[in-house]
Formats: C-alpha cells, structure tokens, sequence
C-alpha cells in the first residue's frame, strides 16, 4: 500500500473532532503562507483544494454531503458580499465616469469573450454566458490601492464604481442563460424569464430592505441581527429557485438588500469574518478539487484559440475600455494602467458563476460549460490573481511618486530669488 493511500485511510478514520480540528489547521495555515509568499489566499485555498482532491492525494471528495453542504454555503456568502460591498454612493460622486466605464468595461470584455467563444464552436448560449464570466472583475488589489492613498481620486472611484454594473449585468445574464440552457430557448420563454427575472428583484431589492430593517428594529442583540442576514441569504437563496434562478442570484440580490437597509453594519463584519474564515474558503477548496491541470494544459495545447484567445481578449478589452474613459476624462498614462489593472482579476463572481455553469445540466444531461473551459476559467482566475496586484502596485507606485515630484516642484523657490534666513 502506498504512503498516499495509507494517509486516505487513516484521515476517514478519524474521529470527526480530529477531522475539525484538521480543517482548522488548514484554515489557519493557507492564508499565513499565502501572506508570507504574497499570493492572494483565494490562490492557496484553490491549491489545497487540488492536493486534497481526488487529483491529488484523494483525502477529500467534491461529492461528499459535508463538502456539497459547505461549498453551496460558501458561494451564496461569495456573491452576498459582492452584492453588499457594491457602494451605490459612488454614482453620486462621480456619477458620469462611474456610468461611462462600468458600460463601456462590461460590454466591450462582453462583446471579446463572445466573439472568442464563438470561433471555438461553442453555442450562442454558452458564448454568452463566457463573455459575461469575463466581463465582471473583483477589486483583489483595492487594499494596495488604499495604502497608497489613491481610493479618492475620480479614476479609482470610476473602476470601483463599474462593478455596480459589471456584476449587476453578469448576474442577470447568467440568470437567463442557465434558464435558456435547462428549459430551451424561445421568445416567449426569454420574455417570459424577463418578467420573472424583474419580479424577483423588485421582491429582493425592494421589498427585502423594508423586511430586514422592520426585523432590526426588534433584534437588539447582536446575536440575533447575524442570525437574521444568514437568514436572508438563504431565504434570498431559496426563493430565486422559486423563480426559476439560481440560488447565487438570489445571494447576491440579498447583500444589495441588507446594505440598503443596514449599510456598514458591524454585524455584517461579523458574518463576513466568519464567512472568510471557514466557508467561503471550503467553496474555494471545493473548486480546486475540480481543477484538473494537466486537462488545462491540454486544452492549452490544442485549442489555443480558447485559452490564449480569453486571456488576450480579457487583456485587451480592459486595456480599451480603461483607455476609452482615460481619453475622455483626461486620465495621465500612469492613471489609465492603474485603471486597467484594477479591473483585470476574475475571482468572485466569474468563479463562482463558472462553477455554477458547470453544475447545471440540461435534459440530456449536458453541462451549461465543459470541463475543458472550466479549467480554461481556473487558470484565468490563477493567473489574473497573480498578475493583476502586481500590475496594480508598479503603476500605483509611478502614480504617487510622479505626483510627490510634482508637488515637490511646484514647491521649489523660484530661481534668483533668495529663501528668508
């Protein structure tokens, strides 16, 4: 027997105390040496997921009852906090710019996306669906952002403020495209799914922030206002397959309605650490048990047109859409890259709306998206998260140090003209 397969047998025989504190250790350890090694956790956790999986030393299974269980929780508290880390505020401040660049971000990625999917065979409804995984970004190096005191200018707040759109568009367009993909497309189905789709979020959105502050107003102890914002993930959740939705539209319709009704919430910092902390991670292992890397190079190989063609269609549609706004808005070249590398990392919504594509099958039993673009996606993920933060913290760099030279100049005493002594 093999030292992998006696590791297997003696970590299913452990007492499930052991087992915890086991997942513990690893909860604790990954983002330590992710912090030491300066990669994103999300990176550590999808690597841990693929040691453990059934590619790798085979300890863990994607379809075991616990793993399904935490995973399903993972990703709805993924897109809830997508949803409520959206600040509307920042379309009052810079309203033209934030509106300009989430449009012009959103559809020319879109736009990208489809056209490679569709030379690679894909059908009209999975090409959609692809150009909206890519269309979205998360903010992974805001906090370097912050650091460098840069998150007030107009720029920044134009990047930020895109996800308002970039995520809201992407949810609804996985939204139809997963209804499309199970029931089959016709006109009056779409037009159908709209009107369902536009109930249910006059429902969430509109109704949910009146609900949850009419609930507070009762819940005094903490306690009780976490257990209430868990609640409405999960009735969210629940109520979008009512509908016809996923339940990770219904999760991120549910955070916009919790940050209307109790904006900057201590109690929502509480759920969120405790959502980082252990569920939202067992998502992320749970995706990197279905990472199958020598499958992606694979794909890699011969279809290059898929990977490299996302890959550079990402590139290029950001660089055009954050030169677009940079040309119109009077951004300096420094500004214009911070912009673009802002917005390049796919993890939140792409990864979770991925993962999704893949689990829904059709009558014939047929996944929304293959394996080989799932892991086309993975790798997307991996290596925007690695590269992105870097590209962020060069041209933050450059930006804060061209303006401290210019401040310095501005400064300097005028020639012949002698300082007071």
């Amino acid at each position: 027997m093999s030292w992998t397969q006696t590791a297997v047998e003696y970590f299913v025989h452990l007492a499930p105390f052991t087992r915890f504190v086991l997942w513990l250790l690893f909860f604790l350890t990954v983002p330590l040496l992710c912090e030491r090694g300066r990669i994103p956790p999300v990176i550590g956790f999808l690597i841990m997921g693929f040691l453990l999986g059934p590619a790798g030393l085979g300890l863990l299974e994607p379809e075991a009852p616990v793993t399904e269980l935490a995973s399903e929780l993972g990703v709805c508290l993924l897109l809830f906090f997508v949803g409520y880390d959206i600040d509307f505020s920042l379309l009052k401040q810079a309203k033209a710019q934030v509106i300009c660049f989430g449009l012009l971000t959103f559809f020319m990625t879109f736009g990208a996306g489809f056209a490679v999917a569709s030379v690679c065979g894909y059908s009209t409804n999975a090409s959609l669906l692809i150009g909206s995984l890519i269309a979205s970004h998360t903010l992974l190096a805001y906090p370097m952002i912050l650091r460098h005191g840069l998150a007030r200018r107009i720029s920044i707040m134009a990047a930020s403020g895109a996800t308002v759109f970039t995520d809201i568009a992407a949810m609804l367009v996985l939204a139809i495209c997963l209804i499309t993909h199970e029931k089959g497309f016709s006109l009056a189905a779409v037009e159908l799914q709209l009107l369902q789709i536009a109930i249910f979020i006059s429902l969430i959105v509109l109704g949910g922030p009146w609900c949850i502050r009419k609930i507070l107003v009762h819940a005094h102890r903490d306690e009780t206002r976490i257990i209430v914002f868990f609640l409405a993930v999960a009735f969210a959740a629940q109520t979008a397959k009512l509908f016809g939705l996923d339940g990770i539209v219904g999760a991120f319709l549910a955070g916009i309605a919790v940050r209307q009704a109790a904006p900057e919430s201590r109690n929502a910092g509480v759920m969120k650490l405790i959502s980082d902390t252990f569920l939202i991670p067992a998502f992320f292992m749970a995706t990197g048990m279905m990472l199958q890397p020598l499958e992606a190079l694979q794909t890699i190989f011969m279809n290059p047109v898929l990977a490299l063609g996302l890959l550079f269609a990402l590139l290029l549609a950001k660089a055009a859409a954050a030169y677009g706004i940079g040309l119109v808005f009077g951004y300096g070249r420094d500004e214009i890259k911070l912009v673009w590398s802002l917005t390049l990392p796919q993890v939140a919504a792409t990864l979770a709306a991925a993962t999704v594509a893949y689990r829904t099958l059709n009558d014939q039993g047929q996944p929304l998206i293959d394996k080989p673009l799932l892991n086309v996606i993975l790798m997307l993920v991996v290596v925007t998260s690695l590269g992105a933060p870097f590209l962020t913290q060069r041209y933050a760099l450059r930006l804060r140090d061209s303006e401290a030279s210019q401040g310095a100049t501005t400064q300097q005493p005028t020639p012949g003209l002698k300082e007071p002594t």
